[in-house]
């Protein structure tokens, strides 16, 4: 009998709240409909989508308690995004999301967050917290966004604070401020990290976008809030003794978390030089300190001494990039360049690299009325520019794509891709040289029988990684081969479906051969003009690696989508995924997952 984590009670509890939100959601959205649609614009309209989705999960392992689950017991996420409309003119969108538990994939995770603390995580946005009404040319945020100013500016993160973005008279005046990271107490027991609250602040004032000529100056504050945890202590190193020398002991040492501050700036251009051709431009500076707990540094004439304090652990450094882009309908191409100096650091988008230079060209073709899409890209990238972190790396970067249409019911697209890197030594046991390669074919086939409408797809891979080290060369160096293909036949007489799929994946490493081989077959029906749809689907696959047994796993999945109304869908799902390693391992032999996924969604 299978044993569920969570009550039946609990799944029922949840469906019933689920239909409660729903049908208050839907109500106020009808009522706000006009009752004709021929008539005058409406005083208030409100237009959006909204879903909710509960997920509960169980495990079971053998021997008992010898794996644990992979997912929390249950999982609930409610998304709610309407658009409230004034009179034609005033435009009020909100986007609310809400996930409980507490999780989180970019920041860590709080055990118990207060309310602050849950609604800026970035997997969240609740109330008003993503409420961006527009008025003309007038847009205002509160809550979580996104700024996107230029290249150079432009948030890599979600910023949960408020901004304004006008645009009247071919001008452009924007500025957010708001929190990008959460303050995280450190938590040894359960491998939390401590990370300070980050507060950002941004602008620009320029020109609104436009054909002929774009421009503008862009700012980027942010700064780590000291005073947001108690405990910055990252490790302690213990007292130790210094590698062949036992009379040489190193006293005892705390490693702290330090608070960061820096600021950027940068000045942006885009030029029109006719229909589809344009430049762009964008030149940036930044001052980053690394330890506000650092010593002050005092510097004559230092002009960033009005709006930040510069310490000893604090570097300034440029940045820029450039581009000519040429489009038309027939044929185009890009030529684009970067440079980020060693001292540069991106504010804004923190896994952006610095100390690199690189450029691409990127031309593009289009053939036989569009039928032949052809995408190349081209380009050069050097790591490490100034030397201060290692060697000097250079990346050759090489790809392309063509997309061919046959006929209605064929086509391919074939891919290639090379990147490669290597610094200067040759004959060398530090010399760095790889290159890795890709090359794929994705043919798609359709015919329109009479009685069963056929679809086919298929994708064939090779990829291969070469490590020319004179050392550990041969131990990274693997070729991987891969082929999947799909079959879905559509039966028009009967509203049956029926699929079939395979997938064979094979990879050459030092070690040993690396395999896995998958099988697996899916049946759908449509009742009730296809309102109602079950299906059922199963998938068989085996994992080997050189001579040792191979792992076996079943993985089950039935559900049932309604569509209960033509803006309004239910669905339902029950999945079952049972894993036997073939070598077990000292803790398990195998392990059973179990997981009820409900979702309700609707648009109005």
């Amino acid at each position: 009998m299978i044993s569920w984590g969570v009550s039946l009670a609990a799944v029922q509890r949840g469906a019933c709240g689920l239909a409660f939100l729903f049908s208050t959601v839907l109500a106020v959205a009808q009522e706000e409909r006009p009752a004709d649609s021929s008539q005058s614009t409406p005083l208030v309209t409100v237009t959006g989508n909204a879903s909710i989705t509960a997920d509960f999960y169980d495990h079971s392992s053998d021997p008992p308690g010898s794996q644990a689950g992979r997912r929390p017991a249950q999982l609930y996420r409610l998304v709610f995004s309407p658009t409230i409309t004034l009179g034609g003119l005033i435009s009020l969108p909100f986007n609310i999301m809400l996930t409980l538990p507490e999780t989180n994939t970019t920041t860590p995770t709080i055990q118990s967050p207060s309310f602050g603390q849950y609604i800026t995580n970035p997997a969240n946005a609740f109330g008003f917290s993503s409420f961006a009404p527009r008025i003309g040319w007038a847009q205002f945020f509160l809550g979580s966004h996104t700024p996107q100013y230029s290249t150079l500016s432009n948030s890599d993160l979600p910023l949960f604070g408020a901004g304004i973005d006008f645009q009247p008279l071919g001008l452009r005046i924007a500025a957010s401020g708001g929190v990008v990271q959460r303050a995280v107490e450190p938590d040894s027991s359960r491998g939390t990290p401590a990370t300070y609250r980050r507060d950002v602040y941004m602008g620009r004032i320029g020109t609104a976008s436009n054909d002929s000529l774009t421009f503008g100056l862009n700012v980027v504050y942010a700064r780590d809030d000291v005073s947001s945890i108690q405990n910055n202590v990252v490790t302690i190193i213990p007292q130790r003794t210094v590698d062949g020398d036992s009379t040489i002991i190193l006293p005892a040492d705390t490693i702290r978390l330090r608070p960061e501050e820096g600021m950027m700036a940068s000045v942006d251009v885009v030029l029109g030089l006719a229909k589809g051709m344009n430049i762009t431009a964008e030149a940036a500076v930044s001052s980053f300190t690394r330890d506000q707990t650092s010593d002050v540094k005092s510097i004559d004439g230092n002009p960033l001494d009005l709006v930040t304090t510069t310490r000893v652990s604090t570097r300034v450094d440029l940045a820029g990039t450039a581009s000519f882009n040429v489009k038309s309908n027939v044929w185009g191409f890009s030529v684009t360049t970067l440079y980020m100096g060693a001292g540069y650091v991106p504010i804004a988008q923190p896994y952006q690299q610095s100390d690199r230079f690189e450029w691409k060209v990127a031309p593009s073709l289009q053939l036989f009325g569009g039928d032949v899409a052809i995408n190349a890209t081209v380009g050069h990238r050097i790591n490490n520019l100034s030397g201060t972190k290692g060697e000097t790396l250079s990346q050759a970067i090489y790809g392309g794509t063509v997309n061919a249409q046959f006929s209605d019911g064929f086509s391919t697209m074939f891919r290639y891709s090379n990147f490669g890197i290597r610094n200067k030594r040759d004959l060398d046991t530090l010399r760095v040289e790889n290159v890795s390669q890709s090359f794929g074919i994705d043919p798609s086939l359709m015919i329109d029988g009479e009685d069963v409408l056929h679809t086919l797809n298929a994708s064939l891979g090779l990829d291969t990684y070469d490590d020319f080290n004179v050392v550990s060369g041969i131990e990274s160096s693997n070729d991987m081969r891969s082929a999947i293909i799909n079959y879905l036949g559509s039966i028009k007489p009967v509203p049956l479906s029926v699929g079939v799929n395979a997938s064979y994946v094979e990879n050459i490493l030092f070690t040993g051969l690396f395999i896995v081989r998958s099988v697996g077959g899916m049946i759908a029906y449509r009742f009730l003009n296809g309102d109602v749809v079950p299906s059922v689907s199963i998938t068989n696959s085996s994992t080997t690696f050189g001579p040792s047994p191979s792992d076996q796993q079943l993985f089950f999945k039935a559900s049932v989508r309604w569509r209960i109304t033509k803006t309004t869908a239910f669905l339902a799902s029950y999945g079952n995924n049972n894993y036997t390693y073939g070598n077990p391992s000292s803790r398990s032999t195998a392990f059973t997952e179990r997981m009820i996924q409900l979702a309700l969604s609707t648009s109005f």
